[in-house]
């Protein structure tokens, strides 16, 4: 670690949980961040900072005026660009020192199994049931961490699925394919709540590829903005799971 990268990352350098061990994992690390909208931005942001080595950025979308209310990585100026290019021209500006991939591209089968074994976390930031549930069999298939999250009105909901172990559940154990998506465009959403559990997903992310603190596999977090309460709830591997039940059963034999 040189001279620069001493001083930028030395207050988490400080921290005994992390330390420059922990440091070098972080800027050795590769993190997918599938979706650049509030979400994926907000946390794509602190994972620069924090100096994720190498960050891959997908989403298909381009910016629009409602996404400056919570987006803001973006200003006026890049209305109708894409949101994966503005948001690397910003993080570079921000940290020089990492490598960020754009991927323009909708999510598919196919980027998933060029991109997923060189990951060591994958950031679901998507909005919207069938994705979800892509992301989810390709992170189980290759045994990438998941951290998944979502946000509607005044709610956040955060998970993480790590198929590296056998009694972890995922994405598919917990919710059904779902044709009736909730979503923000048509729900709305506050603001302050997508950075507060962006700020969550990315202290996974942090968690899981130092290896500090206590792992949040088999609990679902749920956080209510108009009272500010957070709820955990225990969560289980379905045992007639069609994704992870399957996949375990082929290690098995």
């Amino acid at each position: 670690m040189n001279e620069t990268q001493l001083m930028h990352y030395s207050r988490h350098i400080l921290l005994n949980a992390i330390d420059i061990n922990g440091q070098e994992k972080i800027n050795q690390a590769t993190v997918l961040v599938i979706g650049c909208g509030g979400l994926g931005s907000a946390c794509a942001t602190i994972l620069a900072g924090a100096g994720v080595g190498q960050l891959i950025l997908c989403d298909h979308d381009t910016i629009e005026l409602s996404n400056l209310q919570r987006q803001f990585a973006f200003e006026l100026a890049d209305i109708g660009q894409a949101k994966v290019k503005v948001l690397t021209h910003y993080l570079t500006q921000r940290n020089q020192q990492i490598s960020i991939k754009a991927l323009h591209n909708k999510i598919s089968s196919a980027l998933l199994q060029e991109y997923l074994p060189i990951c060591d976390v994958i950031v679901d930031c998507t909005d919207n049931s069938a994705t979800r549930h892509l992301i989810n069999q390709y992170a189980v298939r290759f045994h990438v961490p998941l951290v998944s999250a979502s946000v509607i009105q005044f709610s956040g909901q955060l998970n993480v699925f790590d198929s590296r172990q056998t009694i972890s559940p995922c994405y598919a154990c917990l919710f059904p394919l779902q044709t009736d998506d909730r979503r923000c465009i048509h729900n709305g959403v506050f603001s302050p709540l997508v950075h507060l559990i962006a700020a969550a997903q990315a202290a996974e992310v942090l968690k899981l590829l130092v290896g500090f603190g206590h792992s949040s596999v088999g609990k679902m977090i749920q956080f209510e903005g108009l009272n500010f309460e957070t709820y955990r709830l225990n969560v289980s591997q379905n045992p007639n799971c069609s994704v992870c039940r399957a996949f375990h059963a082929k290690v098995d034999v």
